[in-house]
This record gives C-alpha cells, structure tokens and sequence, in this order.
C-alpha cells in the first residue's frame, strides 16, 4: 500500500486486481479505503481497482490549511492521471459522492462513468449546521468516543442499527469510530461548509447511477434524487430499509446494481438498465 504526493501532500493508496478498465473509489467522511472492501472483493478479478484514503483522513496527511471539497476534488483527477487510471469508473460515497460529482463537471475526460452514493450538490442545510457544529467542536476538544451514537446515526439507518442478526457489525464500527482521531475535525468541517455547485451538473457528460437508502437522515432521498434530476440520462436507484453507507448495509445488493451499471455503461451484450430515470 503505497504512498504518492498530490499537491505537495502526501497521499495512502492502494491498487489491485486486473481488467482493461479502471474502478476508482473515493470514500466518505469517517471513513477510509478500507470502506470498499466488499467492491474491492467483488470486483477484482475483471478490473483495476483503485482505493486510496483522502487529504485529512485515514493514513493520508492530516492538514489543516486549505482542506476543501474544491481542493480534495484537485486531488482526486491528479490521482486518477497520475496513476494512469483515466477514463475510469469513479464511486463515490457522501463525502466522496460530493468530491466525485465536482471531478465530473470539471473534468468529464477522465471518467466513463460515475455511481454517486447519498450524494449532495447542494450547501449544507442551515438547520444542520448549528447541530454540526457542535459535533465538530465535540470531536475537536474530546475525541470522538463521546459521539459514537450520533456518529452512528449518521452512517446507518435505523433497520440496520435495530438488527439483532447484525449486532457483530455494529460493534465493529462502534469500535472503528471510537478510534478515530481529532483531527477527522478538518475534514467534517470541509464537507459542512461546501458550497453549492448545482450549476456546475449539466457539465456532466458520463453515464450516471445515483444510489439512495430510503433510511437515510443526513442525505435524504429527495436530496439524491434531485441530483440525478439534474443530469442528463442520470439514473437513480432507490434501495429500501437503508441508511446513508449502502454499500456497508447491502453490500450483495450494491454490488450487483453497480455490476449491471457497468456493463451497460460500457454497452456490454445483453446489459439491462439499472434504477428509473427521473
């Protein structure tokens, strides 16, 4: 798992599988590359994967000064060309799905595709913000331990969190979030002030797949849904009792729509359409 300056910054990545097309996945706040391990599984024996942890996250450089989402966005098309991973599949979840939409309408060139989860073109709410900021400022001064539940909330929905069957996994995550560091604060505070870039969307030329858990709190379903409505030829896929992080919650079923995704994407014989067009 090796490391790569982009923008003078040092970034972790990591590369596996082999195919003549590249899948790149860009991941959520809270999270790292290892989120994608189901995909990676999934999909590793007919592509060239790419994972890798954002600026501020994960085993990447923590900074402070000029973390993002436009910057982060700068970093992942010089990632894509420095790895010589363009045109590629891009996902993107939250955090990333708002990254990934940025990299999209500004440089359609180096993408074939784009599956955007729980994604965002819009600012914050303004009747979250006061409730971010006091978690932000929380996770600051006292680590993450004491905001595991909202933490939790956050990434999960309610169907998931209530699962006997799934009390095992819940504790992996309660344990991952209690390791978080401090420093996770930068770039919660990235993704609450971005701006809106809803005009920038009709830039988007690749085939879109937009992924929603009807569970979802922090990006409702509306929110995704207006996102592909504003995209051309944009398809959206509603995924029923689920939270915000689809591909943790249902993994087998996230896999499979965005394995149908790509072979239509790429005209495979045979591919049928994946979601509803708004």
């Amino acid at each position: 798992m090796p490391d790569i300056l982009i923008g003078g910054v040092r970034l972790h990545y990591d590369e596996s599988g082999r195919g003549p097309e590249t899948l790149v996945f860009v991941h959520g706040l809270m999270l790292a590359s290892e989120s994608w391990a189901g995909q990676v599984a999934a999909f590793s024996d007919r592509y060239r994967i790419v994972t890798f942890d954002l600026c501020g996250q994960g085993r990447s450089a923590h900074v402070r000064a000029g973390l993002d989402l436009d910057n982060l966005a700068a970093d992942v098309a010089e990632l894509i060309q420095s790895l010589d991973a363009g045109a590629c599949h891009l996902v993107g979840f939250s955090m990333g799905a708002f990254i990934a939409l940025r990299v999209a309408a500004r440089r359609p060139d180096l993408l074939r595709s784009l599956v955007l989860i729980g994604p965002s073109a819009e600012a914050e709410a303004p009747r979250k913000m006061p409730a971010y900021r006091v978690l932000i400022a929380g996770v600051t001064l006292f680590g993450p331990r004491p905001f595991v539940r909202p933490l939790l909330n956050i990434l999960f929905g309610p169907s998931f969190l209530k699962d006997p069957a799934r009390a095992g996994e819940r504790r992996h995550w309660k344990r991952y979030l209690e390791r978080l560091p401090r420093s996770l604060a930068h770039a919660a505070r990235a993704s609450a002030h971005r701006r809106s870039i809803i005009h920038e969307l009709s830039a988007i030329t690749a085939p879109v797949l937009v992924v929603s858990g009807t569970e979802d709190r922090p990006v409702p379903p509306a929110t995704a849904r207006a996102v592909a409505d504003a995209i051309q030829g944009a398809r959206f896929l509603p995924v029923p009792d689920t939270g915000h992080a689809v591909m943790l919650e249902r993994p087998a079923l996230f896999n499979s729509a965005l394995d149908r995704f790509l072979n239509a994407a790429r005209g495979a014989s045979g591919a049928e359409p994946v979601g509803d067009r708004p």
